[in-house]
């Protein structure tokens, strides 16, 4: 691990990034509702210390990203069910048919299930995967001292102070539960060894068959979120199946060698997660007449996003090419 040393243009950064993907790119929070000042000034403090935090304590344990995807379910469980509490909470406005399948002694599992999986890709890991290779030089050092880690945790902690702003459910055996879960995952997450010797695994897969894999993986959680309750699936079955997509998607990257990577195959494995998501954000606009909200807007995010995307794909190029 390089010295440590403060880095407040990629902190900033990344604070901006994660609610940007979590919220906006997902279409949980179109463009309309995403822009309205206090709502992102909330999104970017909760997402954007989330990732931060996360970020730097893996680091600091020099561990892997399956301990960042670990920390980042951690962090899913603080939001969803301590914070805003939709865990629990059948009103919940993003839920649809998810309110009564696969609800089950007051708890909302296959939206559970799959928000944990989602925040931890898409709202935390992704962003610092693009913050790291936007700054690769900057990867292998810890962007906060002691005293500012120290500070951004309390800031962290604080959301709960946020949680009567989204009705908060009152249920104290879920939150409990949900506290006990986070504390399991950051134990895990510190425990969990980094990638084995690079020589035990198969070479590095291209990129097509990596951005491949990423979008499948990708569409088989909003499959399992909102297909299989449209086509009557038993919950139960979705639950497991949602359930093992983390263990699936790690297996399959590893056989892809995932701890070979360069940064173009990083860069793959990124853009494959977020392809179902930037199609989705064209669908959910060209539907805006029968949405309950507002979807103006996501078909430009979707382009921008894709382009930002392509424009770090040439920096990575032109780095490899001028080295």
């Amino acid at each position: 691990m390089k010295k440590k040393e403060f880095l407040s243009f990629p902190v900033i950064t990344l604070m901006i990034l994660a609610p940007l993907l979590g919220e906006m790119v997902s279409g949980s929070s179109p463009p309309g509702e995403y822009f309205q000042p206090i709502t992102f000034l909330i999104l970017t403090i909760l997402y954007g210390t989330g990732a931060v935090i996360i970020r730097e304590i893996v680091r600091r344990w020099e561990k892997g990203w399956i301990s960042i995807l670990l920390m980042g379910m951690a962090y899913g469980i603080f939001e969803e069910g301590v914070v805003v509490r939709s865990f629990f909470d059948p009103g919940w406005q993003d839920l649809g048919q998810l309110a009564f399948y696969g609800r089950w002694i007051g708890v909302n599992w296959i939206w559970s299930i799959a928000l944990t999986t989602f925040h931890a890709v898409v709202s935390i890991s992704i962003p610092i995967a693009i913050i790291e290779l936007i700054f690769p030089k900057k990867k292998d050092a810890l962007w906060l001292s002691k005293k500012e880690l120290i500070i951004f945790i309390v800031i962290f902690l604080m959301n709960v102070l946020l949680g009567p702003l989204f009705g908060m459910k009152n249920t104290l055996v879920g939150v409990m539960a949900s506290i006990i879960s986070i504390l399991g995952l950051v134990f895990l997450a510190y425990k969990w060894a980094a990638l084995p010797d690079k020589n035990k695994f198969r070479k590095a897969a291209s990129q097509w068959k990596i951005i491949f894999t990423g979008s499948l993986l990708m569409a088989g959680l909003i499959a399992g979120m909102w297909l299989f309750p449209s086509l009557s699936v038993p919950w139960i079955i979705a639950f497991i199946f949602l359930g093992g997509l983390p263990w699936i998607g790690m297996r399959l990257f590893l056989r892809l060698g995932a701890n070979q990577w360069t940064e173009k195959q990083q860069w793959a494995c990124v853009t494959g997660l977020l392809i179902p998501w930037l199609l989705l954000d064209v669908f959910s606009e060209l539907d805006n007449a029968i949405r309950p909200d507002d979807t103006s807007g996501m078909i430009l995010t979707a382009l921008l996003f894709f382009t930002f995307l392509i424009i770090i794909r040439i920096m990575i190029y032109r780095r490899k090419e001028f080295s």
